[in-house]
């Protein structure tokens, strides 16, 4: 049965799990275009395929944790690559959300770079003018009347071009406005994804009471088992893991089955030099 704090754990988990898919969706979003993605699938844009594959990373993570409890007894290739699904999309996220705090809630970024960006553009555009300038003054003094009353034409336009240039450069507002949490995009993505791990990892519990509880249930299984003769220790852990499942029980791990196996008087040796390890009651 779920307990409270269980059921808490699950709902905040969730939330926050919408919340960091949204987040990675608005992100990866605008990092796409209107091109498609595949050749041979014109519908499927690139915007469409970052936005999917933000949320099929944010999914699979939420996925990875259950899937790692599940198969961690019973499957180690699978709880492995659980594993290595979770630390992609765990990375993936991160950076997402990052991103997406950095645009649209702290603004740390967008506007500052645009800012910089016409500010200099607007610097090398008057550098331009003033070398331009420089050279139409003193191309004036080898030209003759004619041209000097179209270089005196040119040379005011271009007067007239840098008084503007630099009325532009005074009023160009390079100054960052931003949230008082600018420069935490990392911590706040990092502190959402760890609450979003730990309300999914926490709703599994802790479950303090079932080593005691499995291990006088190795004793009844083991009341049922003839182990008079040598078995594998394998063959031995998959037989108490059945009787286990077939009861509902929740089944020790492998390694505190055999040392309780040898607590209740069970000898452990290999056999041969490079056999298998058995287990044999005397």
């Amino acid at each position: 049965m779920m307990r409270p704090w269980q059921a808490l754990a699950i709902v905040s988990g969730a939330i926050i799990a919408v919340v960091i898919a949204f987040a990675s969706i608005s992100y990866n979003a605008t990092l796409g275009t209107d091109e498609p993605a595949f050749v041979w699938l014109p519908v499927v844009t690139n915007t469409t395929m970052f936005a999917g594959l933000a949320l099929a990373f944010d999914l699979g993570m939420v996925a990875s944790v259950f899937g790692f409890f599940h198969w961690r007894q019973s499957n180690r290739i699978g709880a492995a690559l659980c594993v290595a699904l979770f630390l992609i999309a765990s990375l993936f996220s991160i950076h997402s959300v990052r991103g997406y705090i950095a645009l649209n809630i702290t603004r740390s970024l967008a506007p500052a770079e645009r800012a910089a960006d016409i500010y200099q553009s607007l610097k090398r555009q008057l550098l331009v003018e003033q070398e331009h300038l420089s050279r139409l003054r003193e191309k004036k003094f080898d030209a003759s009347r004619r041209e000097r009353r179209v270089i005196d034409a040119d040379i005011v336009a271009l007067e007239n071009r840098i008084v503007e240039t630099r009325s532009r450069l005074s009023q160009t507002d390079i100054g960052r406005h931003v949230s008082p949490l600018a420069g935490l995009e990392w911590f706040l993505a990092v502190t959402l994804w760890f609450f979003n791990a730990t309300c999914w990892t926490a709703w599994f519990g802790h479950k303090t009471s079932a080593p005691a509880i499995a291990a006088d249930m190795v004793v009844d299984w083991l009341a049922e088992r003839d182990l008079s003769q040598p078995r594998h220790c394998a063959e031995l852990f998959e037989d108490y893991r059945a009787w286990c499942a077939s009861g509902g029980r929740e089944p020790l791990t492998h390694v505190r089955f055999y040392a309780r196996l040898t607590e209740l008087g069970a000898r452990k040796f290999r056999d041969g030099r490079k056999g298998p390890m058995m287990y044999v009651m005397e």
